[in-house]
């Protein structure tokens, strides 16, 4: 009991001595620290739990943090603005390539897929021009398919001949923003003989029509009979669809035709080669180096492809022409 009593004088001794000080403040000016002492004292005490569990945050130094690495996106250009965005060939690329046919120059694949390209496909006016030097080659017939043929796998009907290969070509590689001219006149009919001679003088009226032109592709279809007799086929499954298989042709001057710059068009093909080997394994067959000319010292791209052979049927042709329409396109681009 004495205790208690003890307690109560003990605090309304604290109590006035409080009020005393507080009063002192105020005369001397110090409302503001005179409330917050005031709040202080009546506040009721703080648990000693409390206190154990909030004091880091006002002692402890705050945690280091490694910064965040900033979003590539903010720091970086896209893709294609990249000076480097290029396609870039290695050697892997030119070993596998096996380069065949009757030229025996002696070439190096690795050093012609480094060589820059010199075509400039950035023109204002067609950039790509197809041929077709024997414009009425065609395939081997299957239902619904059928057309007239004026000798074996040959035929006048465009719809059924090497004619609508090169459409196909053509209306991809336009898809991809790449100008075209497409010629569809016949070249080896009525007369085989002088093909050549008939294509080459429509290409020097389209190039001088249209000097934009970087290369011109002649679409031509092999031909060949197994031993049996048979027609040969060259044909790859794609994704599941029977393809053509393509032969990549480039001519020389071995022959003794001017065709000083051969070498430009035979680095061009080993690019498109590896191009297409790369996105569809087996599409192509060794690439053919002759010792003929073929028409391609009009342009540094100029090429020959042979799209199957007359044992293909024209649905396995043009399911090639789709593909290579594609290879070309980012050939294209990527250079």
């Amino acid at each position: 009991m004495q205790s208690d009593k003890l307690r109560v004088r003990r605090r309304a001794a604290s109590m006035l001595t409080m009020a005393l000080a507080l009063r002192l403040m105020m005369a001397l000016g110090l409302e503001e620290w005179t409330a917050r002492t005031l709040e202080a004292w009546l506040a009721p005490p703080v648990p000693a739990a409390a206190v154990a569990a909030t004091a880091p945050e006002e002692t402890q130094e705050p945690e280091q943090k490694t910064p965040e690495p900033a979003q590539q996106e903010e720091t970086v250009p896209p893709q294609s603005e990249l000076e480097g965005d290029k396609l870039v060939f290695t050697e892997e690329d030119a070993a596998a390539i096996t380069i065949g046919g009757a030229c025996t120059y002696d070439v190096d694949p690795w050093e012609l897929l480094q060589r820059e390209s010199v075509l400039d496909f950035d023109q204002d006016g067609p950039t790509v021009l197809i041929v077709h030097t024997h414009t009425s080659e065609a395939y081997t017939m299957e239902a619904g398919w059928e057309y007239d043929e004026n000798e074996t796998a040959r035929t006048q009907d465009t719809e059924y001949s090497v004619v609508r290969v090169g459409r196909v070509l053509a209306e991809g590689l336009e898809a991809r923003g790449i100008s075209v001219l497409h010629d569809t006149s016949f070249n080896d009919y009525p007369s085989y003989n002088g093909a050549y001679n008939s294509t080459l003088k429509k290409i020097q009226r389209w190039v001088e029509e249209y000097p934009t032109i970087q290369m011109v592709i002649d679409i031509h279809r092999d031909a060949g009979a197994n031993a049996d007799g048979t027609p040969v086929r060259h044909a790859v499954t794609l994704d599941g669809q029977e393809t053509a298989q393509l032969m990549l042709v480039v001519g020389t001057d071995q022959g003794g035709l001017s065709h000083p710059n051969w070498q430009d068009n035979l680095s061009w093909a080993l690019k498109l080669q590896a191009v297409l080997e790369r996105q569809w394994p087996g599409l192509c067959r060794n690439l053919d180096l002759r010792t003929e000319r073929f028409n391609q010292h009009m342009t540094p791209g100029s090429l020959l492809i042979e799209v199957g052979s007359s044992g293909n049927t024209l649905k396995e042709a043009l399911a090639a022409a789709e593909l290579l329409a594609d290879g070309l396109a980012d050939l294209i681009e990527g250079t």
